[in-house]
């Protein structure tokens, strides 16, 4: 019997590491040895054969630590990735090298087989290690609709379209960047969390990445163990789960309205709830796929599988940890920013870039300024503790069918203060006090101008073009940290502001807008928003980064709570001369 000893990239993803661990507990389950390690090969036995995810362990693993050909010779692959992404053609770049494989995936097991390839398919199945629930059908869940998948523009733009379907449930979508992820974050659950999550959750929302049309397998039965019903778009292996009875199928566009609809039929719900579970338990056969894998490292210890045969090469490719990773893909706020390894790229115009700075201070000393009072509505209607911060810029849309929007909320703000700055107002009578700008004097100063008629100790800050969802300042004042902002969809994108504040990020990447509600105590303690020309449209860039360099508690609410229109500014400082601008700001 060999002697299996599963090995993971130090640095490497912890959704890898768990899946190694699991097929370890499956292997002694079924009566075989089983180990694990990370980071080198340990020191190989008579009867050792090594396991490793490939298209990950030769990325993070530095070349002083690569196994040997020796060693290699007696390793087995565990494949993950379906074709049509990167880490699938890194994964048939590496597996040639090794002795054989296995591969999760129906479709990736025959694309490696037709490049010549030793590879057998691994079934998935029910293992204790991921069940949180237990199979009792009445369990309390306190969320009606999960997401959990990283980011990538295709998912992000169907999630984005959903945000009116899930108005009224309660969700958590999970949206982390492509990135290596290690420990829990707010919008990563590694382990035991996220089962316990999923266990806390009524459904779940599926969808592919990139052009793959292959189910999320991994993904969908770690929600089925866990009584989490599953909605996916179509795919192309769903056998042997039957739609409709295991889980729900429905085009990816109307999955939003399909969970809505499911959560209202909580009958139908425990029927799949339960039907599910009884899948994952007693249809798939996760301990035969152990003892196949324990019979194909039997075989190579005894020296009678046949080995393909190919010449050893240097597999690594690089080295990077779970610190040191920052996707690429993240969107920015900023429309017209295009981010570079030293910030925004693009050619400088300095003397451009002056004369717009010099515009906006010399509007400031000449510009007429005047409040206009609102038409107040619901008197005597109840209000939360806070004031809305609103301004509107040259080229932005109209701001009353936001304002219309958060006055059908389920709280109503104390107060709307609106900032035309170098918009003029529309002589209807409006539900708010506007402050009026003749020109454009700039997005920060016109916000500390309406602080100053602020008294509530809660600021919800937002722009013009806007549509925000009734439950929009509810869910926002529900954690009490410092600092709250929600997913805002974007029309191109599909999601920004998706991932919590962080300073590595920040320092890369303006990716944080406006669409927060913050405590009155954190502006004041940061000095308002800034009023310096050089960072036009950059005064949330900054203000996050404030909060961040402060030691100020954030919370995202992991909900599409806002909706925006793409802004075409005029041209702006940092549009002009980017490298002294972003040199400005990182100098702060």
């Amino acid at each position: 019997m060999a002697d299996l000893c599963f090995v993971s990239g130090i640095g490497g993803s912890v959704f890898m590491d768990e899946l190694l661990d699991v097929v370890a507990d499956a292997v002694r389950r079924a009566g075989g040895r089983a180990r694990t390690a990370a980071g080198r090969f340990p020191e190989p036995r008579a009867d050792t054969v090594y396991v490793i995810v490939p298209h990950e362990y030769f990325i993070v693993t530095p070349e002083h630590l690569q196994p040997s050909p020796e060693q290699l010779a007696r390793t087995i692959g565990f494949c993950v990735e379906h074709p049509g992404t990167l880490s699938f053609e890194r994964t048939a770049r590496f597996v040639p090298r090794l002795a054989c494989g296995v591969d999760i995936n129906l479709d990736s097991t025959a694309e490696l087989r037709r490049q010549g390839n030793r590879v057998e398919h691994f079934q998935l199945g029910y293992t204790p290690l991921w069940d949180r629930w237990g199979g009792d059908p009445d369990s309390p869940r306190e969320v009606d609709v999960t997401y959990l998948g990283t980011e990538e523009r295709r998912r992000s733009k169907l999630i984005g379209s959903y945000w009116r379907d899930l108005d009224g449930v309660r969700s958590r979508l999970f949206v982390p960047p492509h990135e290596m992820m290690g420990p829990s974050r707010v919008d990563f659950l590694p382990g035991s969390a996220k089962h316990e999550h999923l266990a806390n959750s009524r459904t779940l929302l599926n969808l592919h990445r990139g052009t793959t049309v292959a189910l999320e397998w991994v993904r969908v039965l770690e929600a089925m163990c866990n009584g989490c019903v599953v909605l996916t778009e179509p795919s192309a292996d769903l056998e042997p789960a039957v739609p409709g009875e295991h889980l729900v199928v429905a085009r990816p566009e109307a999955l939003g309205a399909a969970a809505a609809a499911l959560v209202a039929q909580p009958s139908r719900e425990r029927d799949l709830r339960l039907a599910g579970y009884d899948f994952v338990r007693n249809k798939l056969d996760l301990p035969g796929s152990a003892r196949m894998l324990m019979e194909l490292a039997g075989g190579l210890v005894t020296g009678s599988s046949e080995l393909v045969e190919t010449p050893l090469t240097r597999l690594a490719v690089g080295s990077r940890s779970a610190a040191e990773s920052l996707s690429m893909d993240t969107p920015s706020w900023d429309v017209r920013f295009a981010p570079g390894p030293q910030g925004p790229s693009g050619e400088s115009d300095a003397a451009a870039c002056a004369m717009a700075v010099d515009r906006i201070r010399y509007a400031r000393r000449a510009a007429t300024r005047q409040w206009i009072p609102g038409a107040p509505v619901f008197p005597d209607a109840a209000r939360g503790p806070v004031d809305v911060l609103l301004v509107r810029r040259p080229g932005e849309p109209d701001p009353i069918e936001l304002a219309n929007d958060l006055l059908n909320g389920t709280v109503l703000p104390r107060r709307l203060l609106v900032g035309e700055d170098g918009s003029l107002t529309s002589s209807a009578a409006r539900p708010y006090d506007v402050l009026e700008h003749e020109f454009a004097l700039g997005r920060g100063f016109t916000r500390n101008a309406l602080l100053e008629r602020s008294d509530a100790p809660w600021l919800l800050v937002l722009d013009a073009g806007l549509r925000a969802s009734p439950y929009l300042v509810e869910r926002l004042l529900e954690p009490g940290t410092d600092v709250a902002h929600c997913l805002v969809g974007d029309p191109v994108e599909g999601l920004v502001a998706a991932l919590p504040a962080e300073a590595r990020r920040l320092r890369r990447l303006p990716y944080l807008g406006c669409g927060y509600l913050v405590h009155r105590s954190v502006v004041d303690t940061v000095g308002g928003w800034t009023e310096e020309p050089l960072f036009d449209e950059l005064e949330d860039h900054v203000f996050w980064r404030d909060v961040v360099d402060g030691g100020h508690r954030s919370t995202l609410v992991q909900q599409v709570l806002l909706r925006r229109t793409r802004p075409d500014p005029p041209p702006r400082p940092v549009d002009l001369d980017p490298h002294r601008v972003w040199a400005a700001i990182q100098a702060r």
